[in-house]
């Protein structure tokens, strides 16, 4: 039994049983003048091992954009531009709801992560009800 354990965990850790966090470093966000905001480290959060997206950085920008309501684009130096002012919470905000959409499998809640369709030139960003002033 023990043997058949140990293959299971050198082939597929969701198996087993053992439950993995999903850590994701923390955005880093810079200034740029009165009006831009830099994500310096999003392709760092795409690409690596310990971050578990595997994603392509063009689809996180554009869910990223998306739900952010603005325009931007990627520099020379692979950072995100994104205009307006936006601090650090709001990506991480952003970043944990798009690998909860996308990465994060439902069944075992792994990093293994789900086959991703491309976002339509139409989608809306999800905003939560306002209260109501009495």
């Amino acid at each position: 039994m023990g043997r058949v354990f140990n293959i299971l965990h050198e082939n597929n850790l969701g198996l087993t049983g053992d439950r993995h966090r999903t850590v994701m470093r923390p955005p880093q966000v810079l200034r740029e003048g009165t009006k831009k905001t830099i994500f310096a480290n999003l392709m760092d959060i795409c690409n690596t091992r310990c971050s578990r997206m595997h994603r392509q950085p063009e689809h996180v920008k554009t869910f990223l954009l998306a739900e952010l309501g603005t325009s931007g684009s990627i520099d020379g130096l692979q950072r995100l531009v994104a205009k307006g002012r936006f601090v650090s919470k709001i990506f991480e905000g952003i970043l944990q709801r798009y690998a909860n959409e996308y990465v994060i499998c439902n069944g075992c809640k792994c990093g293994s992560g789900r086959s991703v369709a491309p976002l339509k030139a139409g989608f809306v960003a999800r905003v939560g009800r306002r209260k109501t002033g009495t």
